[in-house]
């Protein structure tokens, strides 16, 4: 099932990702394989009825959302690129940074991009998230809600830099497979097996040769078994890339906004939910002179309304991570 809000853990590996692309891409030397790998640690503290790394068990009643849990995870994340033949040519690619919101959090993305002339750069991947789990059923009240596997993997295709321009097009596809949907066997309008079609679109404004601005708006739609679990989101974000000396440092803020198509049968409304958020990343290159070496640091805040109350989400991340670039 999708989460109603970005979890805590997408949204750090989302902010992280981009901080270690934008390092690589400033780099001043390139080889045939080059990226960047990190180490640090994230202190999560989030509250999602329907995560089990953000709800508590055990609940209680169902009419207001999950009280905040305290998580440490200690993330390993990784971007890699090798170059096949020429430089302008084929690249094939190896990365952790989820392609969308429902994907989850650690996410495994290997693909390739080329170069057409004239045209822009093709970009083809395919993704898994092997580590995602769910509650076989979330609405259990007074006994301990029983975690599940749920297999996500995907592809998404893309052009970049379209007529030398700094548009860009994505088309994303996600399939999503409950091991064990005990509530989906209960109430067939809440399956949650199902797939995700997302079309992503951005652009790169340059106003000054070390400030980017790039707004992406981007539409979801969610076609699940169960109907009530099916939706429409459309989601606007706004991020910014500054470079000072050694110092880069990347705001962004985004709003959405999500549609169900049928009546909850559980709380008998049909959902509806606003997103928002906000963070701040900071990365500074070559720490006391290390060439190679940058460090991270980040905060986000991020919170989710829903018209039912055990929709509600929210979640405040602070990270700090040491990357080195090879």
């Amino acid at each position: 099932m999708k989460k109603k809000a970005i979890s805590s853990l997408l949204s750090c590996s989302l902010l992280f990702s981009g901080a270690l692309v934008s390092a690589q891409e400033q780099a001043q030397e390139s080889s045939s394989v080059s990226g960047t790998i990190g180490l640090g640690a994230l202190i999560i503290n989030s509250g999602n009825n329907l995560n089990p790394k953000g709800s508590e068990e055990r609940l209680d009643n169902l009419q207001s959302g999950a009280d905040r849990e305290t998580t440490v995870i200690p993330p390993i994340l990784v971007n890699a690129v090798w170059d096949v033949g020429e430089a302008e040519g084929m690249k094939l690619y190896l990365s952790t940074t989820p392609p969308i919101d429902e994907v989850g959090g650690f996410t495994i993305d290997m693909g390739g991009s080329y170069r057409l002339p004239e045209v822009g750069i093709f970009e083809g991947s395919f993704f898994v998230s092997p580590f995602a789990k769910v509650y076989e059923n979330p609405y259990l009240v007074g006994v301990n809600r029983i975690e599940t596997d749920t297999t996500k993997f995907g592809a998404q295709v893309g052009l970049n830099r379209i007529m030398g321009s700094g548009l860009r097009v994505k088309f994303i596809y996600l399939n999503d497979d409950v091991d064990d949907d005990v509530i989906g066997a209960l109430e067939p309008t809440l399956a949650r097996d199902g797939s995700v079609y997302v079309l992503n679109m951005n652009y790169s404004f340059y106003p000054t040769d070390t400030l980017e601005i790039r707004p992406r708006a981007g539409v979801h739609f969610g076609d699940y078994d169960g109907q009530a679990n099916s939706y429409t989101k459309y989601k606007l974000s706004l991020e910014a890339r500054y470079t000072l000396d050694k110092l880069m440092i990347v705001p962004r803020a985004y709003y959405s906004h999500s549609d169900y198509d049928e009546q909850h049968p559980v709380f008998d409304q049909t959902r509806e939910n606003i997103g928002y958020g906000i963070s701040l990343m900071t990365t500074y290159m070559a720490p006391f002179n290390f060439k190679n070496w940058s460090t991270t640091a980040l905060v986000s805040l991020s919170k989710g309304d829903s018209n039912i109350d055990f929709f509600d989400t929210e979640a405040l991340t602070i990270g700090g991570f040491i990357n080195y670039r090879f």
